[in-house]
């Protein structure tokens, strides 16, 4: 997929065609909204924080959609943010190849493949972008995103033994990763 050009349909498992596409900086409004429900839900793996504002939220868009290596993909059901995947990669010469994503999806429309179909979008748009490596991390307790990247063809690669401390308990996070 190139940058803001040909959006892909994916149909859903109950039928509702659901487009993906490079999110744009007149997305703000609604993907703040998406991000403080998301927010609110207190999900492992999406950190605790307040909602952004709408200059928060479009400096986010623009931090993802600006470098040519990082993208923002939301997924939309009806003109409903339902899925979003931000992925950044590396600022360095020696790590522009390779990037880090995480995803989400819109609680009503978890479980239909728009996880699967935003990371396969990804999948697809980062070698037109010099992407060779593309990585996940996952809260080892996680087991649904970890069986989602494992069959998507990510290898696990460790373990970042207390990497986050949540409510002050030491989490463990799950690094995998896919070589394109």
């Amino acid at each position: 997929m190139s940058r803001g050009k040909r959006p892909s349909a994916r149909v859903t498992t109950k039928g509702e065609p659901v487009i993906i596409r490079e999110a744009t900086v007149e997305d703000a409004a609604a993907l703040a909204e998406y991000a403080a429900e998301l927010f609110a839900e207190g999900l492992p793996g999406i950190f605790s924080r307040s909602a952004p504002s709408l200059e928060e939220e479009i400096a986010f868009i623009s931090s993802r959609i600006e470098p040519e290596n990082s993208t923002l993909l939301v997924a939309e059901e009806s003109g409903v943010a339902v899925g979003l995947l931000d992925f950044v990669g590396g600022t360095l010469v020696e790590d522009r190849h390779a990037g880090v994503f995480g995803v989400s999806v819109r609680r009503g429309w978890r479980g239909r493949g728009i996880g699967t179909a935003l990371i396969e979008a990804l999948l697809a748009w980062a070698p037109a972008h010099g992407i060779e490596r593309v990585e996940a991390r996952a809260w080892a307790s996680n087991s649904r995103a970890i069986a989602l990247y494992e069959r998507l063809g990510f290898e696990r690669e460790g373990v970042l033994r207390s990497a986050i401390r949540r409510d002050g308990a030491p989490v463990d996070v799950v690094v995998l990763a896919r070589l394109l």
